[in-house]
């Protein structure tokens, strides 16, 4: 199925609830089983998602919201957000035959994975998905092709994008994980972005005209009305850490992308996926030519 020419925000679309409930579920074993041939683990955490999905009857009277556990509430609102998000990026990168490659590793241990290695955690979610959501993303609005989903086997980077320009482009995720990112704070996650960049100097690959962009990603809501002072946060933190010489400007990834998806846990509340990119080597090509793809893709402005 086709995703609408120039849809880059993730949305099951217009329909029957309970209808297009099923049909994101098929379209996720269908991902998973037939195209890329992996086994869905039953007690993964994607996998009792698919089982407990498939036997919802959205038509049937269902507690509010505002009933459950705020903490219960909005994780149960992250993880019916990973199956709708999920089957929004296969139909963007398969639908338009937009993908060549997604390694069988990176299915294996972040989707059909989790999103922390540590034990004893009570909230966990799905890993990759912000990964193929980007990636869904990319060639929604930039055109090109995804010629690679990385797995284990590949180094600093987990997608390699070629515009429809020609242009390369390497991307790096990192996600913090849901349960560990409760009780961040706004300084917490503006070192978390400062490190994530270093590492990111370390083992990011340095190709000869290819750009590269990190992607750090938080389930935390921002509200509009927090956005601009977020923006300047990390902006501040940044420049602080990289400015002035610090480190080599051709060393540093062409932009970060912190980005935040949150969900206010209360009958119609809030909602927003945000983006704060952040230059660090704008390079002119690459502001030229990559940037106002970016900026398309994740709606913003750099």
């Amino acid at each position: 199925m086709l995703q609408p020419e120039g849809e880059v925000t993730p949305q099951t679309g217009a329909g029957d609830l309970q209808e297009l409930l099923q049909r994101d579920v098929r379209i996720v074993r269908w991902f998973l089983e037939d195209r890329w041939g992996r086994r869905t683990k039953p007690n993964s955490t994607l996998g009792q998602l698919l089982a407990t999905s498939e036997k919802l009857d959205l038509h049937s009277p269902a507690k509010s919201v505002e009933s459950l556990d705020s903490e219960v509430a909005r994780h149960h609102l992250h993880a019916s957000a990973v199956l709708f998000r999920l089957a929004w990026a296969i139909r963007a990168l398969h639908g338009s035959h937009a993908i060549d490659w997604v390694d069988g590793s990176f299915i294996d241990d972040e989707v059909l994975g989790e999103d922390t290695k540590e034990t004893n955690v009570e909230r966990k979610l799905p890993g990759g998905i912000g990964t193929l959501v980007f990636a869904g993303r990319l060639v929604q609005a930039g055109g090109g092709r995804i010629v690679s989903i990385n797995g284990k086997g590949v180094r600093g980077h987990d997608i390699r994008w070629v515009t429809k320009f020609g242009d390369t482009v390497l991307v790096e995720r990192k996600d913090r994980s849901y349960q560990a990112g409760l009780t961040d704070t706004s300084e917490k996650r503006v070192s978390r972005v400062i490190a994530e960049v270093r590492n990111a100097v370390l083992n990011m690959p340095r190709e000869p005209g290819a750009g590269r962009v990190l992607v750090v990603g938080f389930q935390h809501l921002v509200r509009q009305h927090e956005a601009e002072g977020v923006d300047k946060t990390y902006e501040a933190g940044l420049k602080q850490a990289f400015g002035a010489g610090a480190v080599w400007l051709e060393d540093l990834p062409h932009v970060v992308v912190p980005e935040h998806l949150g969900f206010e846990p209360k009958t119609r509340g809030e909602k927003w996926d945000f983006f704060s990119p952040q230059p660090l080597n704008p390079e002119p090509w690459f502001m030229a030519r990559v940037a106002p793809l970016l900026v398309k893709a994740l709606g913003v402005s750099l």
